[in-house]
C-alpha cells in the first residue's frame, strides 16, 4: 500500500493533486482507521498507464528494478535484444525492470510477451545447440524470465468477480513460461486465471473444468511427441468444455502439429494477442460464439 506522498513522489506531482484525484474517483483508494488515504500498487500502476504518466521515482512505488528503464524508449526489437542479454547473464532486476517499464508505458501484457519476451526467448531456445554451457544458459535465462513475469503479474489488478479461466501444458510438456504467460494475459484482461502449469494430464484439466466451470480454458503445446494422441485428447476436452458453456483455446510452438479442425468453441491461437482478443470478446454481451 502506498501513501499519497509516496505516489506523488513517484509520479512527480504534488501530494494535494494525488489527494484530489482520489477524492474525484480517478484513483481508487482505501481509508485507514485514522482516515488516511492508501493506494494499492496495482491501482497506482493502472492510473499511470491510463494517464500516460512517467514514473519519476520508481523506488517510491517499491519498484527499484524499474529505475534503469523508466525513461528509456526502445523498440520491441531493441528491448528484445536487451532482454536477451539480461536473461543470459542472470540480471533478474534489469529483466524485471524492462518488462515493467513497457507495461507501465501502456503496453498490454500480450504485447510485452509477444514482443521482447518472445524475441529473447526464441534466441534462448537455440542455446542448447552450443553444448552443455548453452543448456546452462538456457535454464538460467528461463528462470530469470519466470521471476520477471511473476513480478509483472503483481502489477495487475485483482480480478475480483472476473470470468474464470484455467489452463496449463499437457503431460509430457515440461515448459512453464508459455502457460504462465497465458495466465498473465488473461489476468490483464480481468479474468481469474488458474494456471495448472506444465505436465498436466488433460484428464486432470477436464476435472478442473467441471469443478471451476471456467468461461475459457487454455492449453499451451510446446512439445507434441505423440501428436495424434494429443490431438484426440484435445478434441475430447473441447467437447467437455463446450458442454459446460466454455471455450478452449490451444496455442504454443507445436500446436500446428495437432492439425486441429475448425470446431465450435475450439480456437487455435498463434500469439498472445489472439488469446487476448478472444478473452476480450468473451466479456462482451454477445461474446463467446465458437469458431
Amino acid at each position: 500500500m502506498l501513501t499519497t506522498r509516496q505516489l506523488a513522489d513517484a509520479i512527480g506531482v504534488s501530494e494535494s493533486s494525488v489527494k484530489r484525484w482520489i477524492d474525484d474517483g480517478r484513483i481508487g483508494a482505501i481509508r485507514t482507521a485514522g482516515g488516511h488515504r492508501r493506494v494499492r500498487v496495482e491501482e497506482a500502476a493502472r492510473y499511470v498507464r491510463e494517464a500516460g504518466m512517467t514514473i519519476e521515482r520508481p523506488e517510491s512505488l517499491g519498484l527499484p528494478d524499474l529505475a534503469a528503464h523508466a525513461r528509456r524508449k526502445a523498440t520491441d526489437g531493441e528491448a528484445g535484444e536487451m532482454l536477451y542479454d539480461y536473461l543470459t547473464t542472470g540480471l533478474a532486476a534489469e529483466a524485471t525492470g524492462l518488462l515493467m517499464a513497457r507495461f507501465l508505458a501502456g503496453a498490454s501484457v500480450a504485447q510485452v510477451v509477444d514482443g521482447p519476451l518472445v524475441q529473447a526467448m526464441t534466441k534462448v531456445g537455440e542455446l542448447w545447440r552450443s553444448g552443455p554451457n548453452g543448456i546452462l544458459l538456457e535454464h538460467r535465462a528461463t528462470e530469470v524470465a519466470l521471476r520477471a513475469l511473476v513480478r509483472l503479474r503483481a502489477l495487475l489488478r485483482p480480478p475480483g468477480e472476473g470470468l474464470a479461466s484455467v489452463g496449463g501444458a499437457p503431460a509430457g510438456d515440461p515448459y512453464v513460461l508459455a502457460s504462465m504467460s497465458a495466465a498473465a494475459v488473461l489476468e490483464d484482461e480481468g479474468f481469474r486465471a488458474t494456471n495448472l502449469g506444465p505436465e498436466t494430464p488433460l484428464g486432470t484439466l477436464g476435472l478442473s473444468v467441471e469443478k471451476l466451470r471456467p468461461r475459457l480454458v487454455w492449453i499451451s503445446v510446446s512439445v507434441a511427441n505423440d501428436a495424434t494422441g494429443l490431438r484426440r485428447e484435445v478434441l475430447g476436452l473441447a467437447d467437455r468444455v463446450r458442454a459446460l458453456g466454455g471455450i478452449l483455446v490451444v496455442g504454443g510452438a507445436q500446436v500446428d502439429r495437432l492439425s486441429l479442425p475448425r470446431k465450435q468453441a475450439l480456437y487455435v491461437g498463434g500469439s498472445m494477442a489472439e488469446l487476448r482478443a478472444i478473452a476480450h470478446g468473451l466479456k462482451l454481451p454477445a461474446g463467446g460464439s465458437g469458431g
